[in-house]
């Protein structure tokens, strides 16, 4: 699936940035007021992000705001799980209802706050991303897991 990016004065500036500092052309971004999520292809997320999240540190710097970087895919249940990938992911799960299609991702409960991110922004991006790529719709739902230890 060939993705097109549709490249304002501010996505230009914002991967030449990202690509003058990690050496990695990304696949997308979203910009927020607070942050910067881009997009890179799996086997270039270590070098984006650098040794001991170097690159990360820079780009911050350079943005003056939080960056993410994810590891792209063209499958949405990847792309969900890398999306999420620091916090319990316990389903992804693809829905196709008269033609909307919606992915639900089932976090643990404790990790709702991480995956809506300060001000709605972490879930708002990952809303725009997977409308942008898969044409879906994001829900995400929470369940309490029991800790037996």
């Amino acid at each position: 699936m060939i993705q097109l990016v549709d490249l304002t004065s501010e996505g230009l500036s914002f991967f030449s940035l990202f690509e003058k500092i990690t050496g990695i052309f990304p696949s997308d971004y979203v910009s927020s007021e607070n942050g910067v999520v881009f997009l890179v292809e799996m086997k270039n997320l270590g070098k984006a992000i650098g040794r001991k999240g170097a690159n990360i540190n820079k780009l911050k710097s350079a943005f003056r705001k939080k960056v993410i970087i994810i590891g792209d895919s063209e499958d949405p249940e990847m792309f969900a799980r890398n999306f999420f990938g620091n916090l319990n992911v316990l389903n992804v799960e693809l829905r196709d209802a008269m033609g909307d299609k919606t992915v639900f991702v089932t976090i643990d409960e404790k990790d709702r706050g991480l995956a809506i991110g300060k001000g709605g922004e972490r879930i708002k991006a990952a809303k725009t991303l997977f409308k942008k790529k898969f044409n879906t719709s994001l829900q995400l739902r929470t369940k309490r897991v029991l800790d037996l230890s």
